[in-house]
């Protein structure tokens, strides 16, 4: 786990990302999609519900003064990348092809992808998330802190070509590089809510510093998993 993070214990609100960016060398958020169909309809890949694209615009207008020069990037399916877009539209940003990133996807906490599939089967979600965030390990899934360490030096090293960048990832993505780092502890029973992430700020100096952002304070709402 990289050693120069320090960490804000304090929930930072989509609203104030803007003049945080904006004293900031780099600045890369790192949203959990929003409202999404429910899996069990038989898809993986569902969209958003019509509240869900509300949501996302909604955090847009939060998101508004990074500016125009955004990157806007998201995991191969489309509850991101449709929430990337609404992003964009909600808060007038200029649209732009969204970038796909796998490296951000919900298969890549698995040793092996089709370890995804055979969990949905069996219906054991909640059971293997238990102990992973308990323990921080779990079979199947990779550990958490070096998959946390794996996911930040995606974000941080890669030579994104702007200062700024919004990326739209998955709960168990951002709850992996939240508790790892010890930003906040989370449990299957304090869900990380849509709209929710992690906000990671570069210094000056070219320090790293780590946030739990929300789009408000009720940062405990649950939400159930695969509902």
């Amino acid at each position: 786990m990289p050693s120069s993070f320090a960490v804000n214990p304090e929930p930072v609100l989509l609203g104030h990302v803007p003049a945080l960016a904006a004293d900031s060398a780099r600045t890369v958020l790192v949203l959990r999609h929003s409202i999404r169909e429910s899996l069990r309809a038989g898809s993986v890949d569902p969209g958003l519900t019509s509240e869900g694209k509300k949501l996302a615009e909604r955090c847009g207008r939060l998101l508004s003064g990074l500016g125009g020069d955004v990157l806007f990037g998201a995991s191969p399916r489309r509850r991101t990348r449709d929430t990337a877009v609404c992003l964009m539209k909600g808060g007038g940003f200029p649209l732009q092809s969204v970038r796909e990133c796998p490296e951000l996807g919900d298969l890549t906490i698995f040793s092996r992808p089709v370890d995804f599939e055979a969990m949905l089967r069996t219906h054991n979600t909640e059971i293997v998330m238990r102990e992973y965030f308990s323990t921080g390990h779990a079979e199947t899934l990779k550990d958490m802190r070096p998959f946390a360490a794996e996911l930040l030096a995606f974000l941080t090293e890669t030579p994104f070509p702007t200062a700024r960048a919004v990326f739209v990832s998955h709960d168990v993505l951002a709850m992996s590089i939240l508790s790892a780092l010890g930003v906040r502890a989370f449990s299957v029973d304090d869900w990380c809510g849509y709209l929710h992430g992690v906000l990671l700020t570069q210094g000056r100096n070219g320090d790293w510093t780590a946030a739990y952002a929300v789009p408000d304070y009720d940062a405990g709402k649950k939400h159930r998993l695969f509902v």
